[in-house]
């Protein structure tokens, strides 16, 4: 029977919200392996120029209005990903994680200039990625980067949101870019290089030997899933890139509260990153930590992020919750009217809770919602801090990079500004993920 494929090289075999298990057209990992190294060697004579510019031209076209990508972008708050796919943003990410130089995928060069050894890029070959489903985001940014390394990319996705990926892949096979001399290049040399399946629980055999096909093992999840993952067989110098369960929170110092147009501003940047991501992503903000002090207090600021969220709702309507994630709100909702402060709409669409009692990382409550929290000083946060803590988004004035020099040292990954904390960065959990898919080789120079 084989496992469902739900994209190759003849374009997505899903809707955009369709049943992946429905998905009539299968294969073998053994027959997607062969067919992604033969796209896989068209795809390495393919100049970083070219490949920049067809990822360029789709996040052009995609911001379109009417584009069936720029509705479904809204739909999902994926409107990041067309930025992200400019081709400035692509060229610092390519040259943060290619070591200052993103020719090195295309050719030897001197690394640092001038060196009489040579230094090149080659491909990982054939990288194997396992999606979680609650961020569909994830999914292109993970396969980009492989592409950008020149790789093959065999993907497994979730049951949730199974036809996304598919969608936005289809709909880069159809972008075009003209080289510097004159060829012009279609966006399926990118997606041919892809393949997209699904695999139920229960088809472990599927999975083991998707596993021993990899180059590199690429993992985005959850414990339990990424541990799965990791607990299956590998050849010897397979190596993995994991990217597991981390939670953020965001610091609001008592510069940023001197006045209430102040304090708003603040407000509004975290209903933003709490909104960017329905609180779905290892990097929303589920608490806030506010310090006293400052001309708005932590309740005050808590009623002006509640405002900000009500506004923020009304021009990006919510995604519906599940039914247990509906009651979880509203068993929140109530326990905060008891013994705090709640705001909230007359749906789950959002929900900002406070106590003066509060103390530490809140836990992960989806729908928008954030609870605030008071501290006397912002570095009372730093002791909460772990390896399992990824962002912190800081609105704090010039104690902004002593503050972070603590929080990373206790294992925060990165520090942005608030309102910032949703957009993929390079590293990401301490890695440069390019880097991490490619092979550096070297060879003497021609004196």
């Amino acid at each position: 029977m084989g496992i469902p494929v739900l994209f190759d090289d003849h374009g997505a075999n899903i809707p955009a919200d369709g049943d992946p298990s429905a998905c009539t057209v299968r294969a073998t990992p053994d027959e997607l392996a062969a067919a992604l190294r033969m796209s896989q060697e068209r795809l390495r004579g393919v100049p970083i120029d070219g490949i920049l510019g067809l990822l360029d031209a789709a996040g052009q076209v995609w911001v379109q209005p009417g584009h069936p990508a720029a509705r479904t972008l809204a739909g999902l708050s994926m409107g990041f990903l067309p930025l992200w796919l400019r081709r400035h943003s692509m060229e610092v990410l390519c040259d943060l994680g290619l070591r200052g130089n993103r020719c090195a995928v295309d050719r030897f060069v001197p690394v640092p200039p001038g060196a009489r050894i040579l230094h090149r890029a080659q491909p990982r070959g054939l990288l194997v990625h396992w999606l979680a489903g609650n961020v569909p985001l994830l999914g292109m940014i993970s396969i980009v980067q492989g592409l950008l390394g020149k790789n093959a990319n065999l993907v497994k996705v979730a049951h949730r949101n199974a036809g996304v990926l598919p969608f936005f892949l289809d709909a880069l096979s159809r972008v075009a870019y003209t080289l510097s001399n004159g060829e012009r290049i279609e966006g399926r040399v990118l997606t041919d290089a892809v393949r997209v399946v699904y695999l139920s629980r229960e088809d472990t055999e599927s999975a083991r030997a998707m596993s021993l096909l990899a180059d590199l093992r690429v993992a985005w999840g959850g414990r339990e899933a990424v541990e799965a993952i990791m607990n299956l067989p590998r050849r010897f110098g397979t190596e993995d890139l994991i990217f597991g369960p981390k939670t953020s929170f965001a610091i609001v110092g008592a510069e940023a509260l001197a006045g209430e147009a102040a304090a708003r501003r603040a407000a509004r940047m975290a209903a933003l990153d709490t909104v960017a991501l329905e609180q779905r992503g290892c990097n929303s903000p589920h608490t806030v930590f506010v310090e006293r002090g400052g001309g708005v207090s932590p309740a005050g600021f808590a009623a002006l992020v509640g405002e900000e969220l009500r506004a923020a709702c009304q021009r990006l309507p919510a995604p519906a919750l599940t039914v247990p994630e509906a009651f979880e709100v509203v068993g929140l909702r109530a326990e905060y009217d008891m013994r705090g402060e709640a705001w909230y709409g007359k749906d789950v669409t959002w929900t900002v809770v406070f106590s003066d009692d509060d103390r530490g990382l809140a836990p992960q409550v989806y729908g928008r919602t954030l609870f605030v929290r008071p501290v006397g000083d912002v570095f009372d946060v730093v002791p909460l801090c772990s390896v399992g803590t990824q962002t912190a988004g800081l609105a704090v004035g010039e104690r902004r990079l002593r503050l972070a020099d603590a929080l990373t040292a206790r294992g925060v990954e990165r520090c942005p500004e608030l309102g910032r904390m949703s957009l993929y960065e390079s590293p990401w959990d301490g890695v440069y993920v390019i880097d991490r898919m490619v092979r550096w080789v070297s060879a003497a120079s021609i004196d």
